[in-house]
């Protein structure tokens, strides 16, 4: 008898728990801006992956505090640092594993590929056409060891802070080439009306995905599994393929 009362207490104390998460803690989440996986306008922060974070909670009876945007650098120092529940998009990263949980679902996969101007001056099938080049990254981006080990080594690399930088250095010949993601890349090729710089789509540097990362020191692993499970079952609804088309109309395969 002690025993079934024990336990009943026990189940009744996991679902009291459950649900005052669910009903009374609002998470924290943050991003940066990186159109269109996330977007300011007009005061309000929107994309894909922004408005399917919020659905998948939404679908969770999970409350979000209003989502704050970040220049990236600081957005991963304030993860690392536990300054917030969780962060969207990232890539993985192995060293992000020490302070965050990653879902077992992706938001979207992610190919990440070369972007040079379409002038016929320069041409890239391989990474030895990168030698002795000008190649524009971004600070705190988590490109490929193989990448990073070559350019370091055989190219001339400028960082700065975002890709918007680097797609009007690229447009204005201050570099020869730059690294980017392919939906956020062809977002700025259009809302910059930069139309004389092309993506080498058919030889990714990687194709990765893109998740939503959760600091764990202030997010249990099972409520972490809990939302990969839902985000997975929202993807095989009609719900993913609509947002899909929405954001990335002319990316099927995506």
């Amino acid at each position: 008898m002690k025993t079934n009362v024990f336990h009943g207490f026990i189940v009744a104390s996991i679902l009291f728990c459950a649900s005052a998460f669910a009903g009374d803690k609002a998470l924290t989440v943050i991003c940066d801006d990186w159109p269109p996986y996330q977007i300011s306008q007009k005061g309000k922060i929107t994309g894909f992956c922004t408005r399917l974070v919020e659905e998948t909670m939404r679908r969770m009876s999970v409350r979000i505090k209003p989502i704050e945007m970040y220049p990236w650098k600081r957005a991963m120092v304030m993860m690392e640092s536990g300054q917030t529940d969780a962060l969207f998009s990232a890539n993985f990263a192995r060293e992000r594993v020490a302070f965050a949980h990653y879902p077992d679902e992706m938001l979207v996969k992610s190919p990440w590929v070369v972007w040079m101007r379409n002038d016929g001056n320069l041409s890239f099938n391989s990474l030895d056409d990168l030698k002795n080049r000008k190649i524009g990254l971004v600070r705190g981006y988590s490109y490929t060891p193989e990448l990073w080990n070559f350019v370091k080594k055989n190219s001339h690399v400028e960082e700065v802070a975002d890709d918007v930088t680097n797609f009007r250095k690229l447009n204005a010949g201050r570099i020869d080439f730059t690294v980017a993601e392919l939906g956020n890349g062809l977002f700025i090729l259009k809302s910059k009306r930069l139309g004389a710089i092309i993506p080498l789509k058919n030889r990714p540097i990687k194709e990765d995905g893109l998740f939503i990362i959760f600091n764990k020191n202030r997010i249990e692993k099972s409520f972490v599994d809990r939302f990969s499970a839902e985000l997975k079952l929202l993807k095989s609804e009609p719900y993913y393929t609509v947002l899909k088309q929405e954001y990335f109309p002319a990316q099927d395969s995506r």
